[in-house]
C-alpha cells in the first residue's frame, strides 16, 4: 500500500510524472496497479512479463488464481501496454497467443563481457579445485532442480569418461533437490573427485568457472532465456543445449555450440563433438556475437529506442482504456 501512494503521488504532480513505466513480472498487487494508474494518467507503459505467462510457470503455485488473473487484468494490461517486453522468440509466441493484439518488442538480456583478470582467477580457482588441473572440463551452471536435467549432464559425462578418462565436471548452482542424489551418483560411479559441486557461483568466481571450462551444458527441459548460456559465450565457451533453453537462437547464430535433439544421448554427442571441434575459432565466434548483440550496451541502445517508441506512440493512441 506505502509502494502504491507514492506511486500515486508521483503520477498526480505533473513535476515528478515519468514518460514512461516499465513494469517487471506479473501476478501481484503493485504491478496491476501500476499499469491501472499509467492507464489513468496516460503514460505510456511497457509490460515485460519475464516468463510468467508460460504454461509451466501457470501451473505452478496458485494456478487457479493465476488463471482468474489473468482473465480479469493481465489480459487487459497486455493489451493496452505500449510495449510488451520479451526476452526471447518463444516468449513473443506465448503473448501473441494470449493477447494476439499485443505490440510485442524482443529485447534480450544483456550480459557483462568477461573481466580482464579472468586469468588470474582462473588459477585461484584451480588452486582451490586442484583435481580439476589439467583437465578437460564441463560446466553445468544452473539451479540443481529435475527442470534443468543436471542428471543428463553427469550421466553424459559419465559415458564420454570411456573415451576421455580426463574429463571433470562442474555443477554449479544452488541445490534446488537434486544435490543429494547427483553426489551419491558420481560416488557409485567412483567419479566424486572429478565431479564439483561448489554451490552459487557470482562475480569472478563464475567467471573462473567459464574460464577454466572446455564445454558448458545446460539441457533445460524449459528456459524463459537462460542468461548463463550467453554468458557462456561471453566467455568463448562452446556450448550444448536443447531446443527448450530459450538462448539456444544465440547459440546457433554464434556458431559457438549445439542445439541438440532433446534426449540423453543427444546431448552426450553434442559434448562430444565440441571436445573435437576448435575451440578458439568457436569461442572467438561467442565472444564476438555478445559483443556486438548481447552486450549490455547493445541492450540498452534496443530498450532507448522502445521507450522513445511509447512516448512518440502515446499521444496517438485513442483506444479504448
Amino acid at each position: 500500500p506505502h509502494t502504491i501512494r507514492l506511486l500515486k503521488q508521483r503520477l498526480a504532480n505533473p513535476a515528478t510524472r515519468p514518460d514512461v513505466i516499465h513494469i517487471h513480472g506479473q501476478f501481484s498487487h503493485l504491478t496491476i496497479r501500476a499499469a491501472q494508474l499509467a492507464r489513468r494518467w496516460r503514460v505510456a507503459y511497457v509490460v515485460r512479463p519475464a516468463g510468467s505467462f508460460d504454461a509451466a510457470c501457470l501451473k505452478r503455485g496458485m494456478a487457479f488464481w493465476k488463471r482468474v488473473f489473468v482473465q480479469l487484468f493481465h489480459r487487459r494490461d497486455l493489451r493496452l501496454a505500449a510495449a510488451v517486453h520479451v526476452t526471447s522468440q518463444s516468449e513473443a509466441k506465448q503473448i501473441a497467443e494470449l493477447v494476439p493484439s499485443a505490440r510485442i518488442v524482443q529485447i534480450p538480456h544483456g550480459v557483462d563481457l568477461p573481466p580482464p583478470r579472468i586469468l588470474e582467477e582462473r588459477e585461484n580457482l584451480l588452486c582451490h579445485y586442484p583435481q580439476l588441473r589439467n583437465r578437460r572440463v564441463i560446466l553445468y551452471l544452473s539451479r540443481l532442480h529435475e527442470i534443468k536435467r543436471p542428471e543428463w549432464v553427469l550421466d553424459a559425462v559419465l559415458s564420454l569418461r570411456r573415451t576421455y578418462p580426463d574429463l571433470g565436471l562442474i555443477m554449479a548452482g544452488p541445490d534446488a533437490g537434486m544435490e543429494a542424489a547427483l553426489r551419491s551418483r558420481a560416488v557409485s560411479a567412483g567419479v566424486d573427485g572429478e565431479v564439483i559441486f561448489p554451490g552459487f557461483l557470482q562475480g569472478r568466481d563464475k567467471s573462473a568457472a567459464f574460464a577454466i571450462a572446455d564445454v558448458f551444458c545446460l539441457p533445460s527441459h524449459h528456459e524463459n532465456f537462460g542468461v548463463a548460456v550467453v554468458e557462456a559465450l561471453a566467455c568463448g565457451v562452446p556450448v550444448v543445449v536443447t531446443p527448450g533453453v530459450a538462448s539456444h537462437v544465440y547459440v546457433d547464430a554464434s556458431g559457438c555450440g549445439l542445439t541438440v535433439e532433446d534426449s540423453i544421448e543427444a546431448v552426450t554427442e553434442g559434448i562430444r563433438k565440441m571436445l573435437q571441434a576448435d575451440k578458439e575459432t568457436l569461442g572467438r565466434r561467442g565472444r564476438e556475437y555478445v559483443e556486438k548483440h548481447l552486450s549490455w550496451h547493445a541492450v540498452a541502445e534496443r530498450t532507448e529506442q522502445m521507450y522513445t517508441d511509447c512516448m512518440a506512440r502515446s499521444g496517438m493512441d485513442n483506444r479504448k482504456v
